[in-house]
């Protein structure tokens, strides 16, 4: 039973003044304020000191390692520069003075700690000089390493890869590259000098020593890869996750800077200073400790906190006790009411919520039982035109074709509220489907209504189900129509939706504005109800807006509607732009009527559908056999003398197993075997085609069906 309650008449009562409360609050209240403003100047004037002295201290530790990074660099960019001077020349000239040219590598890389060794390498990335190795390794290789391929294709002054394990070595090192050049500019090679990350590492552990606050230094390429870092990182990760806000900003072109990075679990909260390494694509981080710096504040917080307590504790609590007493009952009775009206707002929530559920399940049942009937009549139909054509002009049989459109139709509605439909997803270019879809919006509108329809050229393709796409836009047109009774304007629009889905995915938008009545604001929040409608009784279905709703929830989006009454309503549609890049194909004329030959497994639990479709198979030539089962079919290819071949199943069957399980046991049990499923639940079909089956929706079209199968047969005569 719900309990009705006005939430306005249930808020607390006011406070009873009375001179002795007012005099008891006033008391507190300067007993209180007092002292906390003192204490909050005091405290921020301190903190702001404690801030300065913590930028100080990042900014110089990020100069130190700033200052190494720098001459690291340097000196890597002298040695290179140096080194292909001493291989300049004709390359197999090089080669021949391979010992003079290894001797003058080691004399530049003697003493210096920060590189593990110079290599040459040539035009084909195989090596020519090493100033740790004599004579190379002939076989030895860099062409297909990330640092030769990016000078190569796009040289830089100066190119650092990421942290690499030597081939040679065995060990950790970044390289350092310049290009060779020949004397025609073409590509010639590349001088590597090896850069130890553990160098950079132990000067970053040593700073830390001399000042426990620090916590962390690392070195950076500009894309976020991390060259040397320490503490090493505790997950072992090798990049700057895509969200830290220091790579944001390095990203954006930043050379210096400082932000607070908060806390984080597992991180405490830092101060982190950046600077970039001159004109190299390097930077060096430097982050402090925030709580650290923080600590001499905190104790200064503390001491003058014991001396203000102390000093307003006595009045405090003798004026709170005074007030306690005379609105307990006063805050007791507040309690209690809020309580009431929190249950009252969440039992009236809860059944809401109830409500629309059930009504969707009952909905999508009654969907799914209604998809059986129009696949029974379709596919009675579909072997009644096979078998007497000169009846498919009649107007009875066009008629009945229409009425399963218009059922079919009906029933995706339904599905679409109730996020069953089985969808088949397909990627699609609005800037060509839209304009196909001028002759349909026509004969809905029909002559009184102005309408445009336009496509911004820049407009990202989706993935959708192309016919429930196309039924939710008839929705709104037949929505707007009806809202311009006396004639106006529609206006179609398509574009790249500035604003992001809640997971900040790129959109897509489709508008239709009309210029008809609006809609009031106290209804807008019911019309994407089912059965709510806002036309007369009998005029329509209340299905149009849910189904919209379902379509664009189910795909990924979301809907959103503006309405003024007497200026027009525009509802606008955002569909998750698809990272595909060949949008679907438009549907061409209907082929020839086709005929199959071959055994076909038919399982189908339901006797009527499966009497109907094994009927209409087998007047396009197939032999088939029916079982109603997955188990039953399992029994029937075990000693079935003539095996088929090719199988179709229905998904939701009874038995030990569903039409998915018979599947994946023909797939153990009979490879060669095709296998073509169908089912009228959108979880049922995903979980299908994740599992690489071919599978159609309900209902299928005749035609569909039959060209399915064809893909099938064929494809199992390919295989022998």
């Amino acid at each position: 039973m719900s309990l009705a309650v006005d939430p306005v008449h249930m808020k607390p009562p006011a406070d009873a003044q009375t001179p002795l409360t007012a005099w008891l609050r006033a008391v507190l209240w300067g007993a209180v304020l007092v002292p906390i403003t003192a204490f909050v100047a005091i405290a921020a004037w301190g903190f702001e000191r404690a801030q300065q002295e913590a930028q100080v201290a990042v900014g110089h530790a990020c100069d130190l390692a700033y200052g190494q990074a720098r001459r690291t660099f340097t000196v890597a960019a002298e040695i290179a520069s140096r080194a292909d001077a001493a291989s300049s020349g004709d390359d197999l000239a090089a080669r021949e003075r391979e010992g003079d040219i290894h001797q003058r590598l080691a004399d530049m890389t003697a003493g210096l700690s920060s590189i593990v060794n110079l290599n040459v390498w040539d035009a084909a990335g195989r090596a020519i000089a090493r100033s740790d190795v004599f004579p190379v390794d002939a076989k030895a290789s860099v062409a297909d390493r990330a640092y030769f391929r990016a000078q190569r294709d796009t040289p830089v002054p100066l190119g650092v890869s990421e942290v690499i394990k030597g081939r040679q070595t065995g060990i950790e090192l970044t390289n350092a590259s310049i290009r060779r050049s020949s004397t025609d500019g073409s590509f010639k090679g590349i001088v590597a000098v090896s850069l130890s990350p553990a160098y950079f590492r132990d000067y970053y552990e040593t700073l830390a020593k001399e000042d426990p606050n620090f916590a962390t230094f690392a070195l950076i390429r500009t894309d976020g890869e991390i060259l040397a870092r320490w503490p090493l990182t505790p997950d072992g990760r090798t990049h700057v996750p895509d969200g830290s806000l220091t790579l944001q900003r390095i990203v954006a072109g930043e050379t210096a800077g400082s932000l607070l990075l908060p806390a984080t679990p597992g991180r405490e909260a830092r101060l982190v200073a950046f600077r970039r390494v001159d004109d190299f694509p390097v930077y060096v981080v430097a982050g402090v400790s925030r709580d650290a710096t923080l600590a001499s504040w905190v104790r200064f917080v503390s001491l003058l906190a014991a001396v203000l307590i102390p000093t307003t504790a006595g009045l405090v609590f003798v004026s709170w006790v005074a007030l306690k007493r005379t609105r307990r009952e006063q805050a007791t009775a507040a309690e209690l009411q809020e309580q009431i009206v929190r249950r009252a707002n969440a039992e009236k929530s809860m059944l809401e919520s109830q409500r629309l559920e059930t009504l969707a399940v009952v909905t999508g049942g009654v969907a799914h039982d209604f998809n059986n009937l129009l696949a029974i009549v379709s596919a009675s139909l579909d072997v009644l035109k096979r078998k007497h054509p000169e009846l498919a002009p009649e107007r009875q049989v066009q008629a009945m074709s229409r009425a399963i459109q218009t059922g079919t139709r009906l029933t995706r509605q339904l599905l679409s509220f109730s996020r069953k439909q089985a969808l088949r997803p397909e990627t699609v270019e609005l800037q060509s489907w839209l304009p196909a879809m001028e002759g349909l919006i026509h004969g809905t509108l029909g002559a009184s209504i102005a309408w445009q329809l336009a496509t911004d050229d820049d407009t990202r393709a989706i993935t959708v189900d192309l016919g429930e796409l196309e039924l939710a836009l008839i929705n709104l047109v037949v929505n707007a129509r009806h809202a311009m009774p006396q004639g106006g304007e529609l206006v179609v629009h398509a574009c790249n939706a500035a604003e992001a889905s809640p997971d900040r995915a790129a959109m897509v938008s489709i508008s239709v504005k009309d210029s008809g009545v609006g809609i009031p604001s106290d209804l807008l929040a019911k019309v994407m109800e089912p059965f709510f409608t806002t036309r007369a009784k009998g005029a329509g279905s209340g299905l149009g807006l849910s189904q919209v709703h379902g379509f664009c929830v189910q795909a990924g989006g979301f809907v959103r509607i503006e309405s003024t009454v007497g200026q027009g309503t525009t509802v606008r549609m955002y569909l998750p732009a698809s990272s595909a890049a060949t949008p679907a194909a438009t549907a061409g004329e209907p082929g020839p009527a086709i005929t199959l030959q071959g055994r076909l497994l038919l399982v189908e639990d339901n006797e009527e559908l499966g009497s109907t479709t094994e009927m209409m198979l087998r007047t396009v030539g197939l032999d088939v056999a029916r079982v109603t089962s997955a188990d039953a079919a399992l029994t029937y290819l075990a000693g079935a003398a003539e095996q088929p071949d090719a199988v179709l199943s229905d998904i939701a069957m009874p038995g030990t197993m569903n039409g998915i399980g018979l599947a994946f046991a023909l797939r153990e049990q009979r490879p060669q075997l095709p296998v073509v499923l169908t089912t009228g639940y959108a979880e049922q079909i995903g979980e299908a085609t994740a599992a690489g089956f071919r599978v159609l929706p309900k209902p299928t079209a005749p035609e569909d069906l039959l060209e399915e199968l064809r893909v099938a047969l064929a494809a199992r005569q390919a295989k022998g």
